[in-house]
């Protein structure tokens, strides 16, 4: 799927959450025409196991705009994908079929732009690696080079010190 395929509403309607995609009921609401007591009560109603509600609802308060700058504290749900796709198969209507259409793009784009960054990672984290071992048996070779010098260079400077000396004419004394 390309970026391309999903425009900007669609986007606004995931987000990531600690590294998982996830949307709320209050989008949930906007997006399907619903009120959002009404989404609240549909999940709180929903015949899942407790721990699948665990997993893919979490209840969480938010400041809603009451009109006229009023806000007020209201609850609402942050909603996994298997969460989303379990609530919204009891929605009906052709408006609920669009949207369930458009939150399964949306999801999917998500996923794969997350997928994207985690394989950039990977390659990234891969050929600083690869350099960082060919430059460690480089500086591992100048090392041993070095070692070898310090001990031939003395021996080598003798030797030339030795020839110099025998090179060199000796005038005679009378």
């Amino acid at each position: 799927m390309n970026e391309i395929d999903l425009d900007d509403s669609l986007r606004d309607l995931v987000m990531v959450n600690d590294g998982q995609v996830v949307t709320t009921s209050l989008k949930v609401a906007e997006r399907f025409g619903k009120r959002h007591d009404t989404v609240l009560r549909a999940i709180r109603r929903l015949e899942c196991s407790d721990d699948f509600h665990a997993r893919n609802f979490a209840e969480m308060i938010v400041d809603v705009d009451i009109g006229k700058g009023a806000r007020r504290k209201s609850p609402a749900f942050r909603i996994t994908r298997d969460g989303f796709a379990f609530l919204c198969m009891g929605f009906t209507g052709k408006e609920a079929a669009k949207w369930k259409e458009a939150y399964i793009r949306a999801f999917n784009w998500m996923a794969e732009q997350l997928f994207k960054r985690s394989m950039d990672f990977a390659t990234l984290r891969n050929e600083l690696m690869a350099e960082y071992r060919q430059e460690k048996g480089i500086a591992s070779l100048a090392g041993k080079t070095l070692r070898r010098w310090q001990i031939k260079a003395p021996i080598i400077e003798q030797k030339i010190i030795e020839v110099e000396r025998e090179g060199q004419l000796q005038l005679f004394h009378a």
